[in-house]
Formats: structure tokens, C-alpha cells, sequence
């Protein structure tokens, strides 16, 4: 669970309290100390919002029902997705080339066996804070909130519906995301603050482009909650792994159980 930038008295602390993402930051502001700029963390956003308008744009185009509905979702889905990975290797490229690669730049690398600590810790973490969400939501609402904040669907039904759901929600998304969120924007924003502040301000980004996708305010807000709970503690990985593996591992766990959720209660 240590890197070359950890230092021995990382290899002391318990998995929890290591700061190997700060000791990193640490490292690349003395090896270059300039900022990555705002291009590194805003060029993505901005992408992300207008592959978000341009889906909605397409998908009110497409049949009503049918097989072409299917098919035209399937390809919107999977389409958004990749060239969104196209958009986050266009303005994480130059960083990584510069920074000494994607995995020592953005913690893009292999699963190892030594990740099924974190794994584990994030997984409970993540159901701890989304518990705690679905139990305020539900004493606020009556539950009412949570029937709002679904944003997962198997469409018709159909086996294409489902195999699209099941790699887009399970393997894509975490992928992509994690990598925007907890790659590009908290290591670019931790070289200009600290960890936690860095962190919220990720999450916060993570859980606002998320209530898009449901219609209601008390929806929206417990969507953004439950999913911003995700994003802090896979901010949380990172800084005590360094890498985005462990937490593009919890992510795509945590989808993988809500897609089960649709798929054998409807």
C-alpha cells in the first residue's frame, strides 16, 4: 500500500489515517511548481455538460418505443460514456506526460491484490453515509424521496437494456468518473489547497452533475447526498492509496448493487 513518495513513517500509520495523495502533491510541487491550471479541472467540466446537453438533444430525437428506441439508447449510453474517457484522456494526457505518467500524475493503474482492504473499507463506508442519507430522507419525506432519487432504469426490459445498463452503470461510469472526479479535479485543486477543502469541492461537483438526471428538488437533493457520500470517501482512497483503483473498485460495487436493485424489484 506504499509508494516510493511515502516514506517510512507512512508505512506506520494505519490504512485509514496514511496521506499519501498529499505526500504526492508535496512531491510534484517541488519537482514542478507550477499550478496545473484552470484548464485541467474546467476543460472537464465543461465537456461533461455538453456531452449532458447534447444526450438530452439526441435522445429527444429518438422513436418513442420499439426497437429503435433500444437501439438508439444503448448507442447514446454506451457513446456518452467513451467519448467522455476521450475527453478526460485529451486534457489528462499533457498533464501525464509532464508529470511522469498517468499513474504517478493521476493514480491510474492495475488492480492490485493488496486493494481488497480498501475495497472492503470504502464499500462499508459508502452504505454507512448512503444509509444514513436514505434514513434522513425518509423521516423528512416519508420516503417519498427516495422513490424520487432513483436514476437507474433497465429501460424496457429487454436483454440489450440490461447488458447496456450493466456496462455502463458497472464498468464505464466508475471508470470515467473516477477518474474526472477523484483524478483530474481533486489532484488540481489540491495544488491549490488542502486535502479536505479539495475534496468537498470535488464532491460537491460530483453530486450536482448527478440531479440532472431525476425531476423532483427532494430527489434531487437526496441523489446529490447519496452520491456525493460515495465521492468523499473514494476522495478518502485516494489520498490514503494514492491511486484511483481501489476507488473505481467501491464505484462501480456501489452501482453493481443498485442495478441488482432495479433489475429484481422493478
Amino acid at each position: 500500500m506504499t509508494t516510493a513518495t511515502d516514506g517510512a513513517p507512512q508505512a506506520r500509520r494505519s490504512l485509514i489515517e496514511r496521506t499519501v495523495l498529499d505526500e504526492q502533491i508535496r512531491a510534484a510541487r517541488q519537482a514542478g511548481p507550477q499550478s496545473w491550471g484552470v484548464r485541467s479541472w474546467l476543460g472537464p467540466l465543461v465537456g461533461l455538460a455538453a456531452l449532458i446537453v447534447g444526450s438530452g438533444v439526441v435522445a429527444g430525437v429518438l422513436p418513442e418505443r420499439g426497437t429503435g428506441r433500444t437501439i438508439g439508447v444503448a448507442a447514446l449510453s454506451i457513446g456518452l460514456e467513451l467519448v467522455l474517457l476521450a475527453v478526460l484522456v485529451a486534457f489528462g494526457r499533457p498533464l501525464a506526460a509532464r508529470g511522469g505518467g498517468w499513474r504517478q500524475t493521476l493514480g491510474l493503474d492495475r488492480v492490485r491484490r493488496s486493494d481488497w482492504l480498501p475495497w472492503i473499507t470504502g464499500v462499508g463506508f459508502a452504505y454507512l453515509g448512503r444509509t444514513v442519507v436514505s434514513v434522513v430522507a425518509l423521516a423528512l419525506t416519508g420516503g417519498t424521496a427516495l422513490a424520487e432519487a432513483s436514476n437507474l432504469t433497465a429501460g424496457d426490459r429487454s436483454v440489450v437494456s440490461i447488458v447496456v445498463l450493466v456496462v455502463v452503470a458497472v464498468v464505464l461510469a466508475p471508470i470515467a468518473e473516477e477518474l474526472m472526479f477523484r483524478g483530474l479535479l481533486l489532484r488540481a485543486f489540491m495544488h491549490r489547497m488542502s486535502f479536505w477543502p479539495a475534496a468537498g469541492l470535488s464532491t460537491f461537483l460530483f453530486g450536482a452533475f448527478h440531479v440532472y438526471e431525476v425531476d423532483t428538488v427532494a430527489g434531487a437533493v437526496t441523489l446529490a447526498c447519496s452520491v456525493g457520500v460515495l465521492g468523499l470517501v473514494n476522495c478518502h482512497l485516494v489520498r490514503i492509496t494514492g491511486r484511483l483503483t481501489p476507488g473505481i473498485m467501491v464505484h462501480a460495487t456501489y452501482n453493481a448493487l443498485a442495478v441488482a436493485v432495479v433489475l429484481l424489484l422493478g
